[in-house]
C-alpha cells in the first residue's frame, strides 16, 4: 500500500478527525436545553471544537515547516483542551449523553496525540536547521 499524497489540508488525517470532531459538537448541541446557561456552554462548545480544524487548515495553508506552522498546531492543541473541558462541564450537566461523552472525550484525546506527535517532529526539524 502506497502512502497517500498530500495536496490540501483536507488531506491531514489530524485535520479529518478534528473536523469530523466539529461536526459531531455541532449536531449535540443541537440538542441542548434552550436556557442562558446551555447556550453559554453551547457556543463555547462549539467555537473551541471549530477553531481546532480551522488552525489546522490556516497553518498548512502557510508554511508547513517551521515555526510558524507549529505554532498554528499548539494552538489546535489548546483548542481540544479547551473542547475537552466544555464536553466534560455539559456531560457533568447532563446536556449529552454518557456515551456520546465518552466518544467525544475519546477523540479529543486521540487529536491531542497526533498533533502533538507533529509538533514534536516539528520542533526536531527547526532545531536541527
Amino acid at each position: 500500500m502506497g502512502s497517500r499524497r498530500i495536496r490540501t489540508y483536507r488531506d491531514l488525517i489530524v485535520w479529518q478527525k478534528a473536523h469530523s470532531l466539529a461536526k459531531q459538537v455541532i449536531m449535540i448541541c443541537r440538542d441542548f436545553p434552550n436556557d442562558d446557561e446551555a447556550r453559554v456552554i453551547k457556543r463555547q462548545l462549539i467555537r473551541s471544537a471549530t477553531s481546532i480544524p480551522a488552525n489546522i487548515a490556516e497553518g498548512y495553508g502557510g508554511s508547513r515547516s517551521g515555526k510558524a506552522y507549529q505554532n498554528y498546531l499548539i494552538i489546535a492543541r489548546r483548542s481540544v483542551s479547551e473542547t475537552d473541558y466544555w464536553i466534560f462541564l455539559a456531560c457533568d450537566l447532563e446536556y449529552i449523553e454518557r456515551e456520546k461523552c465518552h466518544q467525544l472525550e475519546d477523540g479529543c484525546k486521540e487529536i491531542t496525540m497526533i498533533l502533538s506527535s507533529i509538533i514534536s517532529k516539528l520542533g526536531r526539524r527547526t532545531t536541527e536547521n
